[in-house]
């Protein structure tokens, strides 16, 4: 699987590749050195709305995509070229948050995030996911449907782009 880099510009789409379940790093405190680096290092493709970095980038000759207009159309953009679908799967999704992996808990196991999540949140849901690394914790609560509504949304403009 493709691992990125996405720029301090782009933190919305950062947050649906790691959904999507790919590698993504992203920090608003990266300059573009580190940028560069990292992605040349760890053999990233990297997404930019700076023009400039992204000339730099090519001078590297460092996958990388140049990104403008609306944050839809960036994420539709990415997802159409690399072939990513716009479906949200907890089991393979990561960190929103910081890029770690997530550990699906449920029945006995779903303890460990009691004292995490609010009381009430704990008692009615079933299926929850960790992060090894920030210990944040995600459930499918009401906010599902506004993900699932932006997947499709981004699904339509695919379709519209080919």
């Amino acid at each position: 699987m493709r691992k990125f880099t996405v720029d301090a510009m782009l933190g919305k789409l950062a947050i649906w590749l790691r959904l999507t379940g790919h590698d993504t790093r992203y920090s608003t405190e990266m300059h573009d050195e580190e940028l560069l680096q990292v992605s040349l290092e760890e053999d990233r493709i990297l997404f930019t709305s700076d023009a400039e970095l992204y000339e730099r980038a090519q001078n590297l000759n460092l996958e990388s995509l140049l990104l403008r207009g609306s944050v839809d159309e960036g994420v539709a953009r990415v997802f159409a070229e690399y072939d990513i679908l716009p479906k949200i799967d907890p089991t393979t999704s990561r960190c929103s948050k910081c890029n770690g992996n997530l550990i699906t808990l449920k029945d006995v196991d779903k303890d460990r995030v009691k004292g995490l999540v609010f009381e009430q949140t704990f008692d009615y849901y079933e299926e929850f996911w960790l992060c090894e690394d920030c210990q944040s914790v995600f459930f499918q609560g009401g906010h599902w449907k506004n993900i699932e509504v932006y997947m499709k949304r981004i699904s339509d403009l695919i379709g519209r782009m080919t």
